[in-house]
């Protein structure tokens, strides 16, 4: 049995023991569905643009046209995307009585396309608008349709107040009912997979270690290293697709079996 072997099968022994497993998934979830991430040397989004000058909310009311742009184009890649052998594996561990939640900093909406249920999303996400001044919530399509027409300061229904996507943009702080539903998610969490987060924005970056105070334990499956390496039961640096797929498998079969 090889090394990655090991690890497959010792993360599906850790699942196969735990009754209260959340998710955390970052950038690294969906670029197997064709969506990049942020941070990544050389090929991250934010190595290709300034996010301050394309994801800022400053920036969108300063230059709304420019931004909205830039966001057209970034979400028709986003609205093609379908969901990886990654996020059917999730909605499996679901379906099998194990995954209780998930967490994302994803605003792709990926996990919903999969079945998955039961997911408190950080960042927002990109299928919605909001109203700036009144809050009102709408289709994303209401404000690309403006767009579209020629408005490139798309506006409220109810208050003629500027839309923006429901997203959260830098210099715009989180929600506290995001944050109160993330805490209640975890606090009975036995077991945190981490998947494709590099864990270095916060607060995001938080919970690892909050879970692990908690007497949780920890997994990771990232492509590349993180701060919290050293403190998980297993780590693997592959492909979500390819290694998540196999240990679903192999906690499925047990379970049938155990029946």
């Amino acid at each position: 049995m090889t090394s990655l072997e090991e690890k497959i099968k010792k993360l599906a022994d850790l699942i196969l023991e735990t009754n209260n497993i959340v998710a955390l998934t970052g950038a690294g979830m969906s670029t197997e569905s064709g969506i990049a991430d942020f941070r990544s040397s050389g090929i991250g989004l934010w190595q290709k643009v300034d996010p301050y000058e394309f994801a800022s909310i400053h920036s969108y009311v300063a230059n709304t046209s420019k931004n909205l742009e830039f966001m057209l184009e970034t979400g028709r890649n986003i609205f093609r995307a379908r969901p990886n052998k990654g996020h059917k594996a999730l909605t499996k561990l679901q379906k099998l009585g194990k995954l209780k939640g998930l967490l994302t900093q994803n605003i792709d909406r990926l996990h919903h396309k999969a079945k998955t249920k039961n997911i408190v999303e950080f960042h927002g996400n990109a299928y919605e608008a909001k109203c700036m001044t009144c809050g009102q919530v709408y289709e994303i399509t209401v404000m690309v349709n403006q767009v579209m027409k020629g408005n490139y300061s798309p506006s409220c229904e109810k208050c003629r107040g500027m839309l923006k996507p429901n997203a959260i943009f830098f210099g715009e702080l989180l929600e506290s009912k995001t944050l109160e539903a993330a805490d209640k998610m975890i606090v009975d969490c036995e077991l945190l997979l981490v998947l494709g987060s590099s864990l270095v924005v916060y607060p995001v970056a938080f919970y690892p270690p909050k879970v692990l105070s908690y007497g949780a334990k920890l997994a990771i499956i990232n492509i590349q290293e993180t701060d919290m390496d050293t403190l998980a039961e297993v780590v693997i640096h592959e492909k979500i697709g390819e290694i998540l797929p196999k240990v679903v498998t192999i906690v499925e079969n047990q379970i049938s079996h155990n029946k």
